[in-house]
């Protein structure tokens, strides 16, 4: 059967297609689309009517031209923390059913975990190995550890490159006071320490594109950078380039490309923080998450809204 698997993310719409079996799948097209559903929550707690218009309109158009050229046969979707976030959630989820007849399931944080623990597991050689997971996303941070492919532990933090950004960064480049303020905000809601032995793997579109950067642009697809090792020192090496360079010069860097560009010095101090606090000096690039696991499941969550 092909089926379509939709994680409808704070940052990005991904949509990957598979040829889905009993116990397995074979993906057939993996599609980031750089649409900020968290961008268009409003400080009152709403996603306005434009970020609405525009989200139906994409998922309209993966309809019209993704979803019949692979002739898929049933779609699953999940929304995240923006979704969460939203106080009319209900009445987005509803206009998304109408309009593109699409049902989208809202995940809890332990769900969301627990499907992105999966999907990080579907690509690894050694599945069984004690493992710790970070997926730093839009507009949180889920760090999920466990061993014997069993989820030991899991935790949701309210940490976000997009949010971030928005919150802390008034100026291009950063000003010093408002990286300090970042920079004190990250490891003031993280926890003091976490404490891990097990092999640390970062997933989520900043730490792809901070592979790819690190690489000086020879990585080209997310296939190449499954795996890539991101140390501490490159961390640091990218977070002064970001802290000194505008939107314009980013851009440019190799490997950066313009999705991610405004974002990426909140991603990697986070990510930086994350390493420090874990007492780790590098860490696994995985290209897979919340899609892939969603489409191990035998049978898709119902989840109240």
């Amino acid at each position: 059967m092909i089926v379509e698997a939709l994680d409808i993310g704070s940052n990005s719409i991904k949509c990957l297609i598979a040829d889905k079996r009993e116990k397995s799948f074979n993906c057939l097209t993996d599609i980031r689309i750089p649409f900020r559903l968290g961008s268009y929550l409003t400080k009152k707690g709403y996603i306005s009517e434009l970020g609405q218009n525009k989200a139906i309109y994409v998922l309209n158009c993966l309809q019209l031209d993704i979803e019949r050229a692979y002739n898929v046969e049933e779609i699953i979707a999940a929304g995240t923390e923006t979704f969460r976030r939203a106080s009319n959630r209900k009445e987005f989820v509803r206009r998304i059913y109408i309009q593109d007849c699409l049902e989208v399931k809202i995940l809890t944080p332990k769900q969301e975990a627990k499907l992105e623990w999966k999907g990080v597991l579907s690509g690894l050689p050694n599945p069984l190995q004690p493992i710790t997971v970070f997926d730093s996303g839009g507009f949180s941070t889920e760090i999920i550890s466990g061993r014997g492919g069993h989820i030991q532990s899991s935790q949701s933090f309210p940490l976000g490159a997009l949010q971030l950004t928005k919150q802390f960064v008034k100026s291009d480049p950063i000003s010093t006071k408002d990286y300090n303020n970042l920079l004190f905000y990250i490891n003031g809601v993280l926890p003091v320490s976490i404490v891990t032995k097990d092999t640390l793997i970062g997933t989520g579109g900043g730490a792809l594109v901070c592979a790819c950067v690190a690489s000086k642009g020879k990585i080209k697809t997310p296939q190449q950078a499954e795996g890539y090792e991101i140390t501490l020192a490159e961390l640091q090496r990218q977070i002064e380039l970001y802290k000194q360079t505008d939107l314009k010069q980013r851009e440019n860097i190799a490997g950066m490309g313009k999705e991610r560009a405004d974002i990426m010095l909140a991603a990697v101090l986070l990510f930086s923080a994350l390493l420090k606090k874990s007492g780790k000096d590098r860490f696994r690039v995985s290209t897979r998450g919340l899609r892939h696991g969603m489409l191990t499941m035998p049978k898709w969550y119902v989840c109240p809204i």
